[in-house]
């Protein structure tokens, strides 16, 4: 199935998935055809709203964590999604875009909290006290996606060892609960995470899912059991918010009481974000080794025809339109050509065989 998927996919689908496909599929890209393939990704809409909104130190649009009518953000032109897309679209991280948008954070001057533009001397309590709520790792999330992990310029605020390091430790963290009500409490008739708990969230498994410096023989095993763990645990689908300085916050989609994949391939309605969120998964070679996960992908594999039609109910719910900081898989420009969202999501369906193929 995955070499037909190829075939396919090469034949039909557009530029960024025919570079993505012969540079991390095939790894058979020559600098030539890539800089070929860029020069048509450039024109893509959504690229040229991206790279327009690019200011003059790198920064992209007018605010970091996704839209925002207030502060003119849209979709794409905004810091944390822009990045992320133009990565996705194909750019690599020696690409002039990528390199003066991941420099941009380095940036000292007119510091702006929205906009998080650099990591201020530590308070007395820092953004990594609070459960699912570390404002940096959302930042440092899309430099290492951007492909900086160990190349990232010395600095004295951003610490990319360090957030890799604490992503794989709140992920552990989830073995020091039997259940998750030890990890809860009440606010308010609001339930919280309690001060000090530490606990997995998207951002981390997007951190883990796209480095390296976690990954040993043991820490594959580690973050495969605390999976299972996270599994374990009943999904009631009640919110549970983060309790800092008196106020309720939505953490960033933590791992707690909502279905961990977003549902299942199965549902009635499938969602972007499903597709999203195994890719991840598989990326951290932990698949075959986590019961739900291995039961998803081997679901997924049987809803998929000798013609590579995905038998799916695909929502089209405007949430799963388009991207936003957390999710997003359109690569093709237009959905309302159901091939083109089929090649999109047969892309994502091969990357996942991919990663699980080559799992360590």
């Amino acid at each position: 199935m995955k070499q037909k998927i190829i075939d396919y996919l090469l034949k039909n689908a557009n530029s960024s998935i025919v570079l993505r496909i012969k540079k991390e599929i095939l790894n058979c890209l020559s600098d030539k055809e890539e800089i070929e393939l860029l020069n048509k990704i450039i024109l893509h809409k959504n690229v040229q709203t991206v790279i327009k909104s690019q200011k003059t130190d790198g920064w992209f649009g007018n605010e970091f964590h996704g839209q925002s009518k207030m502060k003119g953000a849209g979709m794409y032109d905004n810091m944390e999604v822009g990045l992320r897309y133009l990565v996705e679209k194909g750019f690599s991280s020696e690409n002039e875009y990528i390199k003066r948008a991941v420099n941009s954070f380095l940036i000292r001057e007119n510091y702006d909290y929205e906009t998080y533009r650099i990591k201020p001397p530590p308070p007395k309590t820092t953004d990594y006290d609070f459960t699912a709520f570390a404002l940096w790792l959302l930042r440092s999330s899309i430099i290492i996606r951007a492909g900086y992990e160990f190349k990232y310029p010395t600095n004295n605020f951003i610490d990319l060892k360090h957030d890799v390091n604490f992503s794989f430790k709140s992920f552990l963290n989830v073995l020091n609960y039997a259940n998750t009500y030890e990890a809860l409490d009440t606010h308010r008739k609001k339930v919280c995470f309690k001060p000090g708990v530490q606990w997995p969230c998207m951002y981390d498994l997007r951190i883990l899912a796209h480095s390296r410096g976690w990954r040993t023989e043991e820490n594959y095993s580690l973050l495969a059991d605390s999976i299972n763990h996270l599994f374990s645990f009943p999904q009631s689908g009640e919110d549970v918010y983060t309790f800092r300085g008196g106020q309720f916050y939505s953490p960033c989609a933590p791992f707690i009481h909502k279905k961990i994949l977003c549902g299942s391939i199965k549902d009635e309605n499938v969602g972007a974000i499903w597709f999203d969120l195994m890719e991840l998964f598989a990326r951290c070679g932990i698949v075959k080794h986590v019961k739900e996960l291995k039961t998803e992908y081997n679901s997924l594999l049987a809803l998929i025809d000798e013609n590579l039609n995905i038998n799916i109910n695909f929502s089209k719910h405007k949430s799963e339109i388009g991207w936003s900081p957390y999710g997003g898989i359109s690569l093709e420009d237009d959905w309302k050509d159901k091939n083109r969202l089929n090649y999109d999501l047969l892309f994502r369906v091969l990357l996942i065989i991919h990663y699980i193929e080559n799992a360590q």
